[in-house]
């Protein structure tokens, strides 16, 4: 495929060393982009996560059997269906929609990267998505709204973020980009998220790094609970930037791009929460005091994924008993003379009970915001963590009897 090396319109956001190509195919969706190339100048290093399900989806199968070892030269993503349990025929399918394009662009076909989006069960129409990637299809290169835009399924908007950092004070550049809406449980996170740097560091660097931003970010939110057969998060580095290659992950050198890297995940994360299905409220559950990190992920997370608490959310009611009774649920040992449970800056429980003097009056007007702040401190330990969620409305339900996912 002859590639445009002209400019992406995406401003002081650019990526060095790649370019993006966006397709309406009408293979699922009509008259919409639905179909995402990237391709990079040269191989490039990548690190991957994707979903524990046990039934995933043939591109997860095929990036965790044939890229692991290898650099890539690629990445496509198709939405509007997820190629999953569809056997044979959706591996020999994936064949051949990669076969042509890897003689195009002059790599081996497990250098190409792939994900999809969409209806789990059917089979690819890979007629259009083929002739999409045809030379004569390929006219002009698009930016990295057309590439978000272009991986939706339910989402409402688009979820992209940008960010600079800096490595031996050399201006790093990071750009993510995701999807997700409603099957939103990660472990490893039930969602689509690629994020792309021109950060000068080895494969293994990448891979520590991603494993270590996700469990703060995609593996910290949740909407209802269920987990995908596609989950997939990818981070490619171009290895554009000035700076001296970075190979020791105990440098000082990368601390300032370890914490932006995560914060543009946790962003991208939270705007898949927030576009969650049917959704009207932004919720952070943060657990404190807890004796161990995974105690404090394992207690955010009950409260988290718990129904009723995600319908008083929506209800603008306070009520906290439901989020008692979802700690208690997450089985971890709890002292109910040290828990503290505050909606915002406002304290409901103390030594056991709710407070004197509760009023309940002042927290029921808290909870009409569109963001609330849950925090716990259980007084046992020193360990945290943070997971966001969302409320549950009507619409969820519509939503999901009028869509086939």
């Amino acid at each position: 495929m002859t590639q445009n090396n002209s400019k992406n319109p995406i401003n002081d956001n650019e990526i060095s060393g790649l370019s993006i190509y966006t397709f309406v195919t009408n293979a699922h969706y009509k008259k919409r982009k639905d179909l995402l190339l990237i391709v990079f100048d040269d191989l490039v290093n990548y690190a991957g996560l994707y979903t524990k399900s046990s039934c995933p989806s043939i591109p997860v199968q095929w990036c965790k059997k044939n890229l692991s070892q290898n650099t890539i030269k690629a990445i496509l993503v198709n939405s509007g269906n997820a190629n999953a349990f569809t056997g044979i025929k959706g591996h020999n399918d994936l064949i051949k929609i990669l076969a042509p394009l890897s003689s195009r662009l002059g790599c081996q076909l497990n250098e190409i990267a792939v994900a999809s989006t969409g209806v789990i069960g059917e089979f690819l129409n890979t007629d259009p998505i083929i002739e999409a990637l045809s030379d004569e299809k390929v006219k002009k290169l698009s930016n990295w709204d057309d590439a978000a835009y272009a991986i939706m399924t339910t989402d409402t908007y688009p979820k992209l973020s940008f960010t600079k950092s800096s490595i031996d004070g050399h201006e790093i550049k990071i750009v993510g980009i995701a999807k997700g809406s409603g099957m939103i449980e990660p472990n490893m996170g039930t969602m689509l998220a690629f994020i792309f740097t021109d950060a000068n560091v080895t494969k293994q660097i990448l891979s520590i790094l991603l494993r270590d931003i996700t469990n703060n970010s995609f593996n910290s939110i949740t909407v209802d609970g269920e987990t995908s057969t596609s989950d997939t998060v990818l981070l490619f580095s171009t290895n554009k930037a000035n700076h001296k290659i970075v190979s020791d992950i105990e440098t000082s050198s990368i601390n300032y791009f370890r914490d932006d890297l995560e914060g543009l995940a946790i962003k991208l994360a939270q705007q898949i929460v927030r576009d969650g299905e049917g959704a009207t409220k932004l919720i952070e559950i943060h657990v404190t005091g807890a004796s161990t990190k995974n105690a404090a992920m394992r207690i955010s997370k009950s409260i988290a994924n718990s129904p009723l608490v995600k319908t008083a959310l929506y209800g603008e009611d306070p009520n906290w008993g439901r989020v008692i009774a979802a700690i208690g649920k997450s089985y971890e040992k709890i002292d109910l003379e040290k828990l503290e449970l505050f909606f915002g800056d406002h304290q409901i429980t103390k030594n056991g009970s709710n407070i004197e003097n509760y009023d309940e009056s002042l927290v029921k007007k808290y909870m009409k915001n569109e963001r609330l702040i849950i925090t716990i401190n259980l007084g046992i330990g020193c360990h945290e963590h943070k997971v966001w969620t969302c409320d549950l409305s009507h619409k969820y339900i519509d939503i999901n009897t009028d869509y086939r996912s």
